[in-house]
């Protein structure tokens, strides 16, 4: 091959060693706004629930449950569609996609005249969120620098939990005039926001090339301070959805970044947010009481995710993991103390110890458990099956959080609270163990090297990462 013409490999290598720039920060932002339309559209039914709850007269826990979680259900149908489609059509496309969709959905939930009609559109909110976490991450990940992968990528916890802390505040200012319509209206403005910018965002350079659309590529990278004057020799055509599934590795990256999302989701996390002015009223407190005192142990949980991503790429993915899940496991420990004094009535000490719970749980939950996982969503499968796995993750994510959601109404009325934390202080032991024992370090490996690293047997995952040719050069 002349120099003439280089191989993808060594443009790759080039993109992972660029140096980091504003142009990196700003299409990562731009592309985590989704992030925060995420964070407000999910969590501001936890402002709305009472209110609309009232408004509309629903009393039945079915009725409750598909009120909060049939946006996850949706999400989670969002993120399997939207999966071939990206790796189809491109990452683009579809971030512009999900802008509309938001906002169209946005201003229906707002506008509904029947709680059939909010379950409907609130759900069809969650389709724009389940098909942007299938793409974004990975967008991210995809044009990132090796050494700055995690930083960038953890971009999108961060926009979540501004988002989230931002429907909790909007929600206690209208709480006091109970304009349950407008939390919800409000969503549409970042929507029509984020479609408006996202026209700007250049398309994956990494797809470009395996679509064999060099001189595209080529201005995508020029857009990061990466300019390339040789011609580029195009990898092989993508394999096949089965050929891709029958690689050991890929199999094992799903598995394993799976169940990390799974964990994430059937701890607690969703039912502490979305419930959490729910529980408080339960107790005795008022409506503004109780989301005020939800929504401050989440802004101490923006804090925290701030500092997750300046550390993320130094302290490494598995390491915040397991500091993340142990924290966790200490926050409902807490919160099973708070649940006993409910369950006898002692209710003077049961709120204190469940706000103090929820803040130690948002403290850790944000440090290592949520960022690190969306990042290794994002990072750990390979170019060419990126698009579709990452639906996968996602939708295996949004499932097991409609799961723990739905279920919530129902277990708090027939089994009460107390066995309920109980069941997710056993979860976030189950999670420590699962990190500690069979997630890898992801920190600084190359995306095109993420297969290498997951083929290796479960008993090594542990072990630091060495590409075969560096073991070579050792030998």
């Amino acid at each position: 091959m002349s120099r003439s013409e280089i191989p993808y490999e060594e443009i790759i290598e080039r993109l992972d060693k660029s140096k980091l720039n504003k142009v990196f920060v700003i299409v990562a932002l731009l592309t985590a706004l989704g992030g925060f339309l995420f964070g407000y559209d999910t969590g501001v039914i936890s402002s709305a629930l009472p209110y609309v709850e009232s408004y509309f007269h629903i009393s039945h826990a079915f009725a409750e449950a598909w009120l909060v979680a049939g946006e996850s259900l949706l999400a989670g149908v969002g993120a399997l569609v939207a999966g071939p489609i990206v790796d189809k059509f491109g990452r683009k496309s579809l971030l512009l996609a999900d802008g509309a969709i938001y906002f169209v959905f946005a201003i229906l939930t707002a506008l509904a005249a029947s709680s059939i009609l909010l379950i409907i559109w609130r759900s069809l909110v969650g389709f724009a969120i389940g098909a942007d976490t299938a793409v974004a991450t990975g967008y991210m990940a995809e044009f990132s620098p090796a050494s700055k992968r995690g930083k960038l990528v953890i971009t999108q916890e961060v926009m979540i939990i501004v988002g989230l802390t931002a429907s909790f505040w909007v929600g206690y200012v209208l709480s006091f005039s109970a304009n349950w319509r407008l939390m919800f209206g409000l969503g549409a403005v970042p929507a029509i926001v984020l479609l408006a910018l996202r026209f700007y965002l250049p398309e994956s350079p990494r797809w470009l090339l395996l679509q064999g659309r060099v001189n595209d590529a080529k201005k995508a990278l020029s857009k990061f301070g990466l300019y390339v004057t040789e011609n580029i020799k195009t990898p092989q055509s993508e394999k096949g959805f089965r050929e891709l599934l029958s690689n050991k590795a890929v199999r094992k990256a799903l598995l394993i970044v799976g169940l990390w999302l799974v964990f994430q989701q059937v701890t607690g996390i969703n039912i502490i947010l979305y419930y959490g002015p729910t529980i408080y009223k339960a107790m005795g407190l008022t409506g503004t009481a109780a989301i005020l005192a939800t929504s401050i142990p989440d802004t101490l949980g923006l804090i925290v995710v701030l500092i997750a991503l300046f550390v993320i790429d130094k302290w490494g993915r598995r390491k915040l993991g397991i500091l993340g899940y142990g924290g966790v496991v200490g926050g409902l420990a807490i919160m099973l103390v708070g649940a006993y004094y409910y369950s006898t009535g002692v209710l003077s000490l049961a709120v204190p110890f469940i706000f103090a719970a929820m803040i130690v749980y948002i403290l850790f939950f944000q440090m290592g458990v949520g960022g690190p996982g969306w990042v290794l969503q994002g990072e750990s499968l390979p170019t060419e099956f990126r698009g579709r796995g990452m639906g996968i993750l996602a939708a295996i994510d949004w499932f097991a959080n409609f799961v723990i959601i739905f279920i919530f109404p129902y277990w708090k009325a027939t089994l009460g609270m107390y066995s309920f934390w109980m069941l997710e202080f056993a979860l976030s032991v189950a999670a420590v163990l699962f990190v500690y024992l069979f997630v890898p370090e992801t920190k600084g490996v190359p995306l095109e090297k993420m297969p290498e690293l997951y083929s290796r047997n479960l008993s090594d995952m542990r072990k630091p990462f060495v590409t075969e040719t560096e073991a070579s050069a050792n030998e």
